[in-house]
């Protein structure tokens, strides 16, 4: 034997590992809540199956930050779109934002979920609301930007003069900030 044939095979390596996604610090969490845009905080919510979401949303309600008596939406009716369009949130919302493609992305988002919500005014949705839209979007694969979302809820109610909106902010912060500490890398 030559000594290149007494060599082992090298071994092949192993694939690398795809790199930890990024997840939005607290403080970068409380900058989105003041309106700073921050597309990494969709990645609280990537791709979880609805067991996994749903196993979230009980550790949110032990506690304490979702009702109770939270529930999965079971039936739905499907509402006109030019119901969503003619809601003075939305109106608001056409008026907020200075970029096109944002407005219509943030809007398509809303849409989706005010449709899953059942015609639902946003402006009078709950936290709990928010994450029955979350559920089905994984449940029914529906393609919903989580970012867009998000944001668009958040200036739905920060727009709003009521103190409805005011306390739903509070909630999502602190929904957010749960579970940013229960999310791994």
């Amino acid at each position: 034997m030559t000594p290149e044939q007494e060599q082992p095979e090298p071994q092949k390596a192993a694939p690398p590992k795809p790199p930890a996604r990024e997840l939005p610090s607290p403080e970068q969490i409380g900058e989105w809540m003041a309106g700073a845009d921050l597309p990494i905080l969709a990645h609280l919510f990537d791709k979880p199956s609805l067991k996994l979401f749903d196993a979230l949303v009980m550790q949110i309600r032990k506690e304490e930050l979702l009702p109770q008596h939270w529930q999965v939406i079971s039936t739905r009716a499907i509402p006109d779109s030019l119901d969503f369009y003619q809601l003075g949130e939305v109106r608001r919302l056409r008026a907020t934002y200075q970029d096109g493609k944002v407005l219509q992305d943030r809007l398509a988002a809303l849409e989706v979920a005010w449709r899953e919500l059942g015609g639902k005014q946003p402006a009078l949705w709950s936290v709990a609301d928010l994450f029955a839209a979350l559920r089905r979007n994984i449940e029914h694969d529906l393609g919903i930007d989580v970012h867009d979302l998000l944001s668009a809820i958040r200036d739905v109610w920060a727009g709003m003069t009521l103190p409805h909106g005011r306390t739903q902010l509070d909630n999502l912060w602190a929904v957010l900030l749960f579970v940013r500490s229960k999310t791994k890398k």
